[in-house]
């Protein structure tokens, strides 16, 4: 008793009976906060106004300036300043959905206009003059070719790949040479390939007979299409089969889609790769990994409708979920409880089994030093089993009995779930609102990525004299020169292009040596300089993600409750208005994006300070100061603190802002206030309430992963997989990333409609006068009820 008086002597008297009071109906409601809705708008004024401004004066150009082999920018650095278009050898390497991570596995050079008639060595070598031949050749750089005096010299430059063995008739986009294939060139594919009919022209195209520009495509495109075959010949396993397809559909498929994209029939070889190089730093041996890499990936393209068909389940089964919790919330929050003590009872089982089974058998260490051999070793040791039982017991024993002293704030959790339960049927439009807001994340982040590139791109250029790499890494050692205006020159200095590339060449050894020009020292492109206007407008850009992303998080948020509170303050809830969602979002539209632009504003700025408190702790890593580390560390976590407290706090303020219709400030502070009269109640309501939503994704979650390993695991004949454990594993994340979007909605439910039963228990006291509006099963676990005459009794 003397605990409560203390609280509220100092968080303030409970709230009084008001009979003006309806809740998010009353009429009464003003614009709130309007001083931070004329700022955003401003904000965002200045913002669009920056926005125009990069995208005149700034070029993206810029920015997509293609880079050859030798790290060299087209048409910018020295050597290159005539050559803007980049060409690539082989461009079947480039069109891989993985190259902006692993980059193109090709040579790449930079060329003045890309080739404009196709070249097939294997085709013309016996037909054309070496002069001619010569004349076609793109190399590496025109040193190479320069070096090249007979056919056989070219046999040997293809086959070091120092010059390209085929290319197509191009034409530059975004300054890469992409191919332009001729029409008519489906004719000359031999039919075998497209598995049809004998073609028309198919005795003239046999390998090496092509003469005209369409043949020589075709004899590409037939190269090329018999790589591809080969990616689909069945297998050992029978796995592996390919996809019939009409001739000619497969072959203006493979010309709209730039030949190359079809190399991912069943499986993509690059992907495979890329997979296999991150296994193999948990496997035993890099053939076996790229094998296992191999097979993740063919299983993962195999299943891919297994999965969507999963993950479409568990979006209805989580509807389902929340719908049962309305009539059966009980049983399904004790069966998600009693299911994890099960799941753990059966750990501690399994982990006892093993225990017993490896300090009865006697086993030799795996001798390796990767990963794998070390997983081994210790599942094979049996104190691994015995730590893991010891710590799932006590995990068992905690949560046991954390459930029976909590077990009459479960109930009354259970009884709030329910609340929630039915406001969310009620209004069942609230669960696909968060696509609204998505939709709006993507545009903000799109629009903010799009202006920071332009507002990048605005400035000059800055060029540095550097030394070429070899393919092992050293630096290269060339003694390149520079005289004139150029002479003061030196490796790591800034430079410039033209000048470097006029009076800088390799130093002469005699007196009668031409001048060569500096091939491993080159004058690159370094940065663009912003001038300093253009570094704070990065900034302000920066803070109106920050800004905009916030307010539209808490503009949903806030439409949310609005909608929940409406629910709540309804006395008979059959009486909850017809389009309650929409009400909520144009109410919250029309008065309270102030109170909205305030709340995101104040996390925007403490979200900004952290990001700048990040960019000094990688500036300051370098001088690795123990004082600094720790001020620096202690600022990070007090940040973060700060704005996980403000996170509640708005999260809060939101909910009364919808109720009462008051300022940000205000609502934050009767927020905060009633928040702290019921101290225990919250610490103990909203944390259960919390741990159920987990349990209840948590068992969604397993129940999708189940389910599923159970279907490919007693259905081969529908699907066969190397690995059922891959697409178990996508839908396990799927369905947890579903589930939480759904929980979330549902989470906001019981939050609104917890702080709306804090105030109905201290607004009302159940009299004819002043009527609870809480459900009976809540007035009956608080021991209350509402004495009412049977006419004004409501149905619930």
């Amino acid at each position: 008793m003397t605990e409560s008086v203390e609280l509220m002597n100092k968080y303030g008297e409970p709230l009084r009976y008001d009979r003006n009071f309806t809740g998010p109906r009353q009429r009464d409601r003003s614009c709130t906060d309007v001083p931070c809705l004329l700022l955003f708008v401003l904000f965002l004024g200045g913002w669009a106004f920056i926005a125009q401004y990069a995208i005149r004066n700034g070029d993206l150009n810029k920015l997509l300036v293609p880079t050859d082999s030798f790290n060299r920018k087209c048409g910018m650095d020295s050597g290159v300043l005539n050559k803007k278009n980049l060409f690539f050898f082989d461009l079947n390497q480039c069109i891989d959905p993985l190259v902006p991570i692993t980059g193109c596995d090709t040579p790449q050079v930079c060329v003045e206009t890309c080739p404009r008639e196709t070249f097939v060595w294997d085709t013309m070598k016996d037909k054309q003059s070496f002069a001619e031949l010569h004349s076609r050749l793109i190399c590496l750089s025109e040193e190479h070719k320069a070096q090249i005096r007979t056919k056989s010299d070219i046999q040997d430059a293809i086959n070091q790949n120092q010059c390209a063995r085929w290319y197509i008739k191009s034409a530059p986009f975004l300054k890469r040479c992409l191919f332009e294939f001729s029409q008519g060139v489906c004719d000359y594919i031999p039919s075998f390939l497209l598995n049809g009919g004998r073609s028309r022209r198919e005795l003239h195209m046999l390998p090496g007979n092509a003469t005209t520009e369409v043949q020589m495509q075709a004899d590409v495109m037939y190269q090329k299409m018999t790589d591809a075959q080969a990616l689909v010949v069945p297998q050992a396993n029978g796995k592996q089969t390919p996809v019939d397809e009409e001739p000619i559909i497969q072959c203006k498929r493979r010309l709209n889609e730039a030949v190359i994209k079809e190399k991912m029939m069943q499986t993509d070889t690059r992907l495979a790769k890329l997979v296999g190089n991150m296994v193999a730093h948990f496997y035993n041996g890099t053939n076996d990994a790229q094998l296992l890499g191999e097979k993740i990936v063919e299983d993962l393209v195999n299943s891919w409708s297994i999965v969507l068909v999963a993950c479409f389940c568990t979006l209805v089964a989580s509807l389902i979920y929340i719908a049962l919790m309305r009539w059966l919330s009980a049983p399904i929050l004790w069966f998600s409880i009693f299911g994890v003590l099960i799941g753990l009872l059966v750990g501690i089982y399994f982990s006892v089994k093993q225990y017993i089974h490896w300090e009865n058998t006697p086993t030799v260490p795996v001798h390796g030093l990767n990963l794998h051999s070390t997983v081994k070793n210790v599942l094979q040791n049996q104190n691994t089993w015995l730590y893991l039982s010891i710590f799932v017991g006590v995990c068992f024993v905690v949560i046991l009995l954390l459930v029976i002293v909590l077990r009459k704030r479960i109930r009354i959790a259970i009884a709030l779930t329910k609340e929630g339960s039915k406001a969310v049927s009620s209004v069942i439009s609230t669960v696909f609102f968060p696509i609204f807001s998505w939709i709006l994340f993507i545009a903000a982040i799109a629009f903010a990525i799009g202006v920071g590139l332009y507002l990048g791109s605005i400035g000059d250029p800055s060029f540095r004299m550097v030394r070429q790499l070899t393919k092992s890494g050293e630096v290269t050692t060339e003694d390149c020169v520079c005289e004139g205006p150029a002479i003061n020159y030196t490796v790591g200095g800034s430079c410039k292009p033209e000048v470097f590339q006029q009076y800088c060449s390799v130093r002469l050894t005699s007196f009668f040596q031409n001048r060569n020009p500096c091939l491993n020292t080159t004058c690159s492109f370094d940065s663009i300089n912003n001038p300093i206007e253009i570094k704070w407008a990065i900034f302000y850009n920066v803070f109106g993600f920050l800004w905009l992303s916030f307010f539209i998080s808490a503009f949903s948020y806030m439409v949310l409750a609005s909608t929940f509170a409406r629910w709540y303050w309804t006395f008979k809830k059959r009486d909850v208005p017809y389009f309650t969602l929409t009400r909520a979002f144009f109410q919250t539209a029309v008065y309270h994006l102030g109170t909205v632009a305030f709340g995101s504003l104040i996390l925007a700025i403490v979200r900004l300070i952290r990001l700048v408190l990040e960019y000094i702790h990688e500036k300051l890593k370098k001088y690795d100061n123990a004082v600094t580390r720790a001020i620096l560390c202690c600022m990070r976590c007090f940040f973060w603190l700060l704005e996980t407290f403000l996170k509640f706090l708005n999260r809060n303020a939101y909910i009364m802002c919808a109720i009462h219709g008051k300022n940000f400030c205000s609502s934050a502070a009767d927020s905060f206030n009633l928040i702290m009269r019921n101290f225990l109640r919250v610490v103990t309501l909203d944390q259960v309430t919390d741990f159920l939503f987990f349990l209840s994704k948590l068992l969604l979650t397993a129940g999708a992963g189940a389910s599923t390993y159970y279907f490919l695991d007693n259905n081969p004949s529908i699907i066969r997989l190397n690995y059922i454990a891959v697409p178990t594993t996508v839908v396990v994340i799927a369905a947890f990333l579903i589930t939480s979007v759904f929980f979330g909605v549902y989470s906001t439910a019981v939050d609104t409609l917890f702080l709306c039963f804090l105030e109905d228990c201290e607004r009302n006291d159940g009299s004819p006068e002043k009527p609870f509006f809480m459900s009976k099963q809540l007035m009956k676990i608080l021991g209350k009820k509402n004495n009412l005459p049977p006419r004004q009794r409501r149905g619930k």
